[in-house]
C-alpha cells in the first residue's frame, strides 16, 4: 500500500513542482528523490513495517512476488531517470508532467501487482484511460500544440 499511495502522492507533487522549480536538474534531481523514496518504502512494507495501513476488504494483497516485482520497476526507473534524465529535459518544456505520468504509470503497477479482485484491475483501466486522455490532449502532436496543463 506504501508503493500506490507514495506514487500517486508524488506524481501530483511532480505536476506542480514545475510552478515552484524553473530549473530541469532540480525537477530532476526531486524525481529521483521520489522514487529513492519509493524504494525504501517499498522495502519497508516487505520487511512488515507498513506506514500506510488501508483495509481493502481484500481486494489488494501485497505478498512477497508483488513487494519484489515493485522493487524492482522502480529501481529500473530510478536507472532510467539517472541514465536518461537529461535526454527527458531535451523532449519538450512540459518535464514536470513527463515524470509526474511516470509516477501515475508506477501507481498503476503497483495495483496491477498487488490486485486480487476483479474489481481492482477495472479501476486500474479507468486510471489508465484518464492518463490516456490527459495526455492526449496536453503533449503536442504533427498538428500543432495542445492545450496547457
Amino acid at each position: 500500500m506504501n508503493a500506490i499511495i507514495l506514487s500517486a502522492l508524488y506524481g501530483v507533487v511532480m505536476m506542480y513542482s514545475g510552478i515552484f522549480l524553473k530549473n530541469n536538474a532540480a525537477i530532476r534531481f526531486t524525481a529521483i528523490i521520489g522514487i529513492v523514496l519509493l524504494i525504501v518504502f517499498n522495502w519497508l512494507e516487505f520487511a512488515g513495517i507498513p506506514f500506510f495501513n488501508v483495509d481493502t476488504k481484500g481486494m489488494l494483497v501485497f505478498n512477497t512476488f508483488g513487494l519484489v516485482f515493485n522493487t524492482v520497476a522502480f529501481v529500473a526507473t530510478m536507472f532510467y531517470f539517472l541514465l536518461s534524465g537529461k535526454d527527458m529535459e531535451d523532449v519538450g518544456k512540459n518535464v514536470p508532467d513527463y515524470y509526474a505520468l511516470i509516477f501515475f504509470v508506477l501507481c498503476g503497477v503497483s495495483v496491477v501487482s498487488a490486485f486480487q479482485s476483479l474489481l481492482m484491475l477495472f479501476i486500474d483501466i479507468f486510471v489508465y484511460m484518464f492518463l490516456y486522455w490527459y495526455t492526449d490532449k496536453v503533449w503536442p502532436s504533427e498538428f500543432g500544440t495542445r492545450l496547457s496543463p
